[in-house]
């Protein structure tokens, strides 16, 4: 895949970061459809004028696996679609460490858009009596490498879920909210980018049949959820 997500442009504002939360008076999932076995949703939200993206799908490898490919954030560039750069921040304001891992990401962007770029906060937990890992990321706001040249993504709520389902199958649960900024009209983002969850599960699929990933057994979680 990874490089061959067909989406829109407009949809690469959401990759590399991905969130859940629970608000009073969401609109209810609405399925849009199946690809592979990955079910996919969207819902319209109070916290934003873009929808929320949710997909569904059973990946071939251990929640080890998984939880090692998002915790590869250089590896980003990879597979994140026109992601041109993602590094963990270490810095006496962000420490990275554990289960909590600070990242800053950039979207490539053609011209005359704007490039996007966000900071993000990545914590990780564990069900033990499950072994059900959770990755909740969500934008910092921050002057870390501000740039006039880009546009702040003003709100990123991101989430996986990896429930294990046998010795080499997890089933990812994927969600996704984030506001692009910038002029972008909402309908435009919504129309163009609800296919996305579904995308990024089929992304992992791909990435985790990677050497460096496949082999790996044991979780490394261990905040407790």
């Amino acid at each position: 895949m990874v490089k061959s997500f067909r989406v829109s442009i407009i949809g690469l504002f959401l990759v590399g970061f991905c969130i859940s939360g629970a608000w009073a008076a969401e609109s209810p999932w609405k399925n849009i459809g199946e690809k592979n076995g990955i079910v996919g949703f969207t819902r319209a939200t109070t916290r934003s004028s873009v929808d929320e993206m949710k997909a569904i799908g059973i990946v071939d490898a251990p929640v080890a696996a998984i939880e090692a490919l998002i915790r590869d954030i250089p590896a980003e560039t990879e597979w994140m679609y026109k992601c041109n750069e993602a590094t963990v921040i270490n810095t006496p304001e962000f420490k990275s460490g554990g289960d909590i891992i600070y990242v800053y990401n950039v979207t490539d962007m053609p011209m005359p858009v704007s490039d996007r770029d966000a900071v993000a906060k990545a914590v990780y937990t564990i069900d033990k009596a499950t072994g059900t890992v959770y990755i909740h990321v969500t934008n910092v706001q921050t002057t870390y490498k501000l740039d006039k040249k880009k546009v702040r993504m003003p709100l990123v709520d991101v989430s996986y879920t990896l429930v294990p389902k046998g010795a080499d199958k997890t089933e990812v649960t994927y969600t996704a909210l984030a506001d692009p900024g910038g002029n972008l009209p909402s309908f435009v983002v919504n129309m163009l980018t609800k296919n996305l969850s579904i995308e990024t599960v089929a992304g992992i699929r791909s990435m985790v049949k990677k050497d460096k990933y496949k082999n790996i057994k044991n979780v490394v979680t261990t905040t407790p959820h």
